[in-house]
């Protein structure tokens, strides 16, 4: 294990705050994911420089058995790798607009892939698996953003960090 790997995992024991002001491992809000046994953590929801919205969330089996994540997700071939964020997408309530992810110049999403060739990721036993996507950035007046994540309940009027 390397020296930061290690001070991280001792900061996320002791609660150190990270640079967020979040203690590491800390997460804005849980809800339960489709899957029984899993649960889906919002960690961060942040306007970067470059006119996006950079959300990390992850993954985390609070069961003793393996999980199967994505596999409710309907796309094929190319998409299959982005099955846990494909239909993720962002909702300002206040101007009315909905972003979905971002993609590069080839098409591919500008987000996390996951797994092998197939959709289906299996998440061992008391494991998290992270994950994140960019969107495009509200207007700077847009203080607050709803974010749905395929397979969970939306996390509605979180705070959007500068």
């Amino acid at each position: 294990m390397s020296n930061r790997t290690a001070l991280a995992a001792m900061a996320m024991l002791v609660g150190v705050p990270v640079a967020d002001g979040r203690a590491a491992g800390a997460a804005i809000a849980v809800n339960d994911y489709e899957v029984g046994g899993v649960e889906v953590a919002l960690l961060s929801v942040k306007r970067i420089s470059d006119g996006t919205l950079t959300v990390k969330w992850e993954y985390r089996n609070t069961s003793g058995e393996p999980k199967r994540l994505g596999e409710s997700f309907e796309g094929m071939g190319w998409s299959e790798p982005f099955s846990l964020v494909y239909h993720a997408y962002l909702v300002d309530a206040r101007n009315r607009t909905k972003y979905p992810v971002l993609k590069d110049n080839r098409g591919n999403l500008v987000a996390g892939k996951h797994g092998g060739p197939g959709k289906v990721v299996v998440l061992a036993p008391g494991k998290t698996l992270g994950t994140w996507a960019k969107f495009a950035a509200p207007p700077a007046d847009a203080r607050k953003i709803s974010v749905f994540i395929p397979g969970v309940q939306p996390f509605e009027d979180v705070p959007v960090s500068e």
